[in-house]
């Protein structure tokens, strides 16, 4: 479990959160928006949960039903940790 963040953290995530969001809605045939909610396997075996990512289209659909799991095994083309 992880502790919850200071107003300032919660301030900048809401504002990339919302910016990401925006430019998602407008292209969203390109690819597909996490919320920091979302878990990916990275190739090293570590599972990471981003405040915010963002996968293309072509490398979502070259993922296996399994690969997409619970925890897709893929890094994100866009990710953002605070």
């Amino acid at each position: 479990m992880n502790p919850p963040t200071g107003w300032e953290t919660g301030e900048r995530n809401r504002s990339l959160t919302g910016q990401l969001d925006r430019w998602y809605e407008e292209n969203e045939d390109l690819g597909k928006a996490f919320d920091s909610s979302t878990g990916f396997v990275l190739p090293n075996g570590a599972t990471r949960s981003p405040d915010a990512s963002w996968v293309s289209q072509e490398r979502w659909e070259g993922l296996t039903p399994e690969q997409k799991g619970t925890f897709a095994n893929i890094c994100p083309d866009l990710s953002k940790r605070q």
